[in-house]
């Protein structure tokens, strides 16, 4: 009985460090500003703080499941200029086969974070960033759906006026 109480306290402890770890994040930029970013408003914003400063950016408008899945925060540079960017990302909505992004690069002029914009001038196959993956080496964004028995994947990149531009797409 005496080792249930203990263990209790211990399990509940470790639940929240994990649920809490998924919605936030900590990392400093290249240029030694530290960052914490967190959902709040029910996953519907996120809270990016300059813990040094102590200035908060509000970023309203994230897309949230609206089945209740769980969302989640990842770093990376997705923009490939060495500064950390970081994406909010949860499953569909349909049958989760797989993630939907909302990707925001660090603008280390205004120190703030902007919205990835999702290129409206191509014709990629997929209609959002989804199942990202960076390829550090080739400096590519790729997107992955699916459509019916295919699965799509849109390969990005930046041209030279720091543009992102849809490199080609694949279908199989």
């Amino acid at each position: 009985m005496i080792l249930k109480m203990h263990l209790l306290p211990i399990g509940l402890f470790f639940v929240f460090s994990i649920s809490n770890s998924q919605n936030t994040i900590s990392f400093s930029q290249k240029d030694n500003s530290k960052f914490e970013v967190k959902h709040i408003n029910n996953f519907e914003s996120l809270e990016v703080k300059n813990t040094q400063t102590g200035k908060i950016q509000i970023i309203n408008n994230i897309e949230a499941s609206i089945t209740g899945k769980d969302s989640h925060l990842e770093i990376n540079d997705y923009n490939f200029d060495g500064y950390t960017d970081f994406a909010s990302f949860h499953t569909d909505d349909g049958m989760g086969v797989y993630t939907i992004y909302q990707i925001f690069v660090f603008n280390p002029k205004t120190k703030q974070f902007d919205p990835l914009k999702f290129p409206t001038n191509y014709n990629p196959k997929c209609d959002m960033f989804c199942d990202v993956k960076v390829d550090k080496t080739k400096k590519t964004l790729s997107s992955s759906c699916r459509g019916g028995a295919r699965t799509h994947t849109d390969i990005w990149k930046y041209n030279q006026n720091k543009k992102l531009v849809l490199s080609k797409s694949e279908s199989y």
